[in-house]
């Protein structure tokens, strides 16, 4: 087995591309080198699994332990370019999404691609502004009205279905946590911002805050608490932020 570790521009992002299987052999090996690249600041590491042709549960076992590693860093791991067979371990593990951290790609190049978003420098080409009433009813309509507008958007209809998706579960989520009032004269707010590269969508309620922490206590066949899961998988940045006021923005952002 080989490991080729490459550092981007920005030193908390890296690829570390697997030539081989991972086992219970080689996966020491690789826990050595991810361990090495967080300790040199990369917080933000794209596994490239490309030329993995076998991974066993030593591989799941080193999944595990680098979400460890990274969730009280805020960072995030990225599994990119898995074949057919190694794809298949990883959905049967159930990892992908559950873990803070982790998510999957098509190959390195995309992954990097959401990770690599340029400070925010450059005026947005425009900013549409939403309120919808903090109630059940509102939800199907805070979705369409929102996709409505991202559609103008040089997105695919994968992309855009993930942004419904993260979306509709941001505002379940202000709807159901951030609703002091229950219902009653409570609002939820919604800025979508276009700027060359992204699209940034920002729901804010009025509640009493809401911590981003998807609370399933470990059990897959929990009834709740998927949300953020959903929200960070499909999204190239989701933030949490407790208003000084009382209650809670998040902000989804899309790579385009």
């Amino acid at each position: 087995m080989k490991i080729v570790t490459e550092h981007a521009q920005d030193a908390r992002v890296c690829v570390m591309r697997i030539l081989g299987d991972i086992d219970m052999t080689t996966a020491p090996d690789v826990q050595v080198a991810l361990e090495s690249a967080v300790n040199r600041g990369c917080i933000n590491v794209v596994l490239d699994l490309e030329r993995v042709p076998y991974a066993d549960s030593a591989a799941l076992g080193l999944i595990v332990w680098t979400d460890r590693l990274l969730e009280p860093k805020g960072g995030r791991l990225i599994l990119a370019g898995a074949d057919r067979n190694v794809a298949r371990v990883l959905e049967l593990s159930g990892l992908i999404g559950a873990g803070h951290t982790i998510s999957a790609a098509a190959d390195a190049a995309e992954a990097m691609a959401g990770l690599e978003l340029s400070p925010v420098c450059a005026a947005p080409l425009w900013v549409r502004e939403f309120e919808f009433p903090a109630v059940p009813a509102s939800l199907s309509l805070g979705r369409s009205e929102v996709c409505d507008v991202v559609e103008s958007l040089a997105l695919s209809d994968a992309a855009l279905f993930d942004v419904r998706v993260a979306v509709g579960e941001a505002l379940s989520n202000a709807i159901r946590h951030g609703s002091p009032g229950g219902g009653e004269g409570d609002v939820v707010h919604v800025d979508v911002t276009a700027y060359p590269d992204r699209v940034s969508i920002e729901v804010r309620d009025r509640g009493s805050g809401f911590d981003g922490e998807a609370r399933t206590d470990g059990d897959p066949y929990a009834s709740s608490g998927r949300g953020v899961m959903f929200m960070r998988a499909l999204m190239d940045r989701v933030d949490f932020v407790r208003l000084p006021g009382g209650g809670t923005a998040v902000t989804l952002v899309k790579h385009l």
